[in-house]
């Protein structure tokens, strides 16, 4: 009896320890969002292979009546913007591996309208071009279709396309995802978000969709945009508005209606299945046992496709669709997607050696990317080192 006495306060004591890690960590996350008039944030954490923390902070304001302000649940579906373009990338080298077509391809092979930099017509551009932001192409008349671009639809295709010769410097564009969808579509000849929500999403065990249809609204965390005028927020009204979802499947045409569902940015998920889906990249493309892409398509995924012409620090590591990033954590080096519109600001950083890594999505802050890897800094403190 005495040897059990005295071994059992041994025990308490790293569990208590922890406890108050916890605790101490909640409030300073609590803090950050102070500093920084965060709305919500849900984070999750996996070490040593395991998630070992999943919390939702803040609130899903409801405008409809302003007496409502009801706490994020831990499954609400956020969209994650850019993240969601490594599910196109994902699903691309999936298709590579399948031999239905090859990352050095020209992207014309696959699409029902001629792509080509009207200053180099003779210079095809890639489907590497497209994933790593290497094609000329820019967002300069971006929307919500590919007629822009078609030089039969789109009275000013020509300004789509900036001054140099394709796979020569890097230009960040959400187009160029808009146009792997599209060649998705071609190549699967199904719909690119029921491709995805079939060779990916389903395998994993996760409930997420580029297809809001497919999202309980109930589930629904808002999006919310800070106006620096105003010093307010106001809601985001057209990244869940299920009618125009609705309407654009009656007639969706492959190839066509594709950028309607935001291949750059329109996934929804919850931080828990964000971080289950991390955990695959994070083993080489290997889930529990699960394997969605080989070892090699996810090391030439991270594998730096050249500078940025500018010499932009945050993306002089891009490689396709996923980025290495050295700067988030003092003496860490991460590989990770980062993502930002409508007010929702995302990442996932992990470190595949080490087997850890973060997942954090806020729904409205002052400052968006500063906070995502406040936070992340943070998480590293408490729960990694």
């Amino acid at each position: 009896m005495r040897r059990f006495c005295i071994f059992f306060p041994l025990l308490l004591v790293p569990m208590l320890c922890h406890a108050l890690d916890g605790n101490n960590l909640e409030i300073e996350i609590l803090k950050i969002m102070e500093r920084y008039r965060a709305v919500g944030v849900s984070a999750a954490v996996i070490k040593d292979n395991r998630i070992i923390y999943t919390r939702s902070f803040g609130y899903n304001p409801n405008y409809k009546d302003t007496t409502l302000r009801m706490a994020i649940p831990i499954n609400g579906k956020f969209v994650i913007q850019s993240i969601s373009k490594s599910f196109i990338a994902t699903a691309i080298m999936q298709l590579v591996e399948k031999g239905k077509l090859s990352l050095d391809d020209d992207a014309n092979n696959y699409l029902s309208f001629s792509l080509r930099n009207p200053r180099y017509p003779s210079a095809p551009i890639t489907i590497r071009m497209l994933l790593s932001h290497r094609s000329t192409i820019n967002d300069k008349h971006y929307a919500w279709t590919l007629d822009q671009i078609n030089p039969v639809m789109g009275k000013r295709w020509q300004e789509c396309y900036n001054d140099y010769k394709p796979g020569t410097a890097f230009n960040y564009c959400n187009l160029n995802y808009s146009l792997l969808g599209a060649i998705i579509e071609t190549v699967s000849k199904e719909r690119f978000f029921d491709y995805i929500d079939e060779n990916i999403i389903k395998p994993l065990g996760l409930n997420g969709s580029f297809n809001l249809t497919k999202i309980d609204s109930n589930l629904v965390v808002r999006a919310l945009i800070y106006d620096k005028n105003t010093k307010r927020y106001r809601l985001d009204p057209t990244i869940y508005n299920y009618q125009f979802y609705r309407n654009k499947l009656k007639d969706y045409r492959l190839g066509d209606t594709t950028a309607s569902f935001s291949p750059s940015g329109g996934m929804k998920m919850s931080i828990v299945d964000l971080a289950k889906y991390m955990k695959m990249h994070m083993n080489y493309g290997e889930f529990d046992g699960i394997r969605i892409l080989s070892k090699r398509s996810e090391l030439e995924m991270w594998k730096p496709q050249g500078p940025d012409k500018n010499g932009d620090t945050y993306f002089h590591k891009y490689g396709l669709a996923f980025s290495c990033f050295d700067y988030v954590v003092e003496g860490e080096n991460f590989v990770g997607i980062t993502g930002g519109a409508h007010g929702v600001h995302s990442a996932i950083y992990f470190n595949p050696e080490k087997k850890y890594g973060f997942a954090v999505i806020c729904n409205g802050s002052t400052v968006g990317m500063k906070l995502i890897n406040t936070v992340v800094q943070s998480l590293y403190q408490f729960l990694i080192k």
